[in-house]
């Protein structure tokens, strides 16, 4: 009886170890299915973490003059002397053509000589007007005739000083285009004046940042033709927004003493808008937007899991986060339109 009973254990001993070993079995035969119906996705994630971060705008611009000016004649004379240097700098009001002035000295010579013998005349008539030789009215007729002549005299003048082209702003002459004995009329430009001891570059900002820039804002810029970056301060704003373009006018000012930036050139303007101490900042292309905003992924133990977040500013790269995540979160950055929910991960890079 004993011998049956422990045959008996035997046999139920081994029934229960091969049904325990199906069963270990038949687990790891569905974790194996299951890991190949679901296999893990290749993922880059990107660790959250609070950061200084200066909010920058960029846009493109254009360098200016100071102040730049086409000089022409005011009348039609011939050029009987240059006394400007292509290329050379010039002080403010330095004479720089001299036009024909012949006839207008001519004609004052003769009003001069006229109003002298008028002056004289007309102080003998004072002298019968007031012994009661004369009437009041022909001592005002010659009285009338000085004083004629002498405006005539004036105007002349004027048209004197005009036969003298002189220089409006102490700058720098260009290219002249125009020889001695050439006729001048106004619509003929003789040369361009331009001031380059400061230059002027202005640009345009989206309407939308119309309040983050103020005058006396400092901003810098690149061109194509110089290595370094240069400063400028925000000097002038348009009070009012292209209606075209919803944007608004910018000038900033920079100086130029070593006169290197080219006036017509373009330049790549930058400026900051906001400043971020220790704010979480992660990158775009880690947003997910939906209906309800905006979300990301986290990986939680190697599980994906989606969480709704609250966004701040964003540059070309980062967007600010202002709710919703925590410094250490581990930020999904690829393969989100493949991931779900619980989606398995498999990290192989992060920044």
């Amino acid at each position: 009886m004993k011998r049956n009973l422990f045959f008996l254990g035997i046999a139920i001993i081994i029934v229960i170890f091969t049904l325990l070993k199906m069963l270990v079995f038949s687990d790891n035969q569905e974790q194996k299915t299951a890991a190949v119906a679901n296999p893990a996705i290749l993922v880059e994630c990107y660790i959250a973490k609070d950061t200084s971060v200066n909010y920058q705008l960029e846009t493109v611009g254009t360098i200016r003059a100071n102040e730049q000016v086409e000089i022409v004649g005011e009348i039609n004379k011939k050029i009987t002397a240059i006394y400007l240097k292509e290329g050379a700098s010039v002080v403010k009001d330095q004479l720089l053509f001299k036009l024909d002035d012949a006839d207008v000295n001519a004609r004052i010579n003769k009003l001069v000589v006229e109003e002298k013998l008028s002056a004289a005349n007309e102080s003998r008539e004072k002298v019968l007007l007031d012994k009661g030789g004369i009437s009041q009215e022909r001592f005002d007729v010659v009285s009338n005739l000085r004083q004629t002549l002498q405006a005539e005299i004036e105007v002349l003048k004027v048209d004197l000083a005009k036969t003298e082209i002189r220089a409006p702003f102490a700058g720098r002459i260009g290219l002249r285009n125009v020889s001695e004995g050439t006729l001048v009329n106004p619509e003929l430009v003789l040369a361009n004046l331009v001031d380059v001891s400061r230059m002027k570059i202005d640009f345009s900002i989206p309407e939308r940042y119309a309040q983050d820039l103020h005058v006396g804002s400092k901003i810098s810029f690149h061109t194509d033709y110089l290595e370094n970056e240069v400063s400028a301060v925000v000097e002038a704003i348009e009070p009012a927004v292209d209606i075209k373009t919803r944007t608004l006018l910018v000038r900033a000012v920079a100086a130029n003493g070593d006169g290197k930036l080219v006036a017509g050139t373009s330049a790549r303007v930058a400026m900051t808008l906001m400043e971020f101490d220790k704010s979480l900042f992660i990158p775009t292309s880690a947003l997910i937007p939906s209906s309800r905003g905006y979300g990301v992924f986290v990986n939680r133990s190697g599980s994906a899991q989606p969480l709704m977040v609250k966004t701040g500013v964003r540059n070309r790269d980062y967007i600010q986060i202002l709710d919703g995540l925590s410094p250490g979160d581990t930020i999904v950055m690829t393969n989100l339109l493949r991931i779900k929910k619980e989606s398995p991960l498999k990290i192989i890079k992060i920044s």
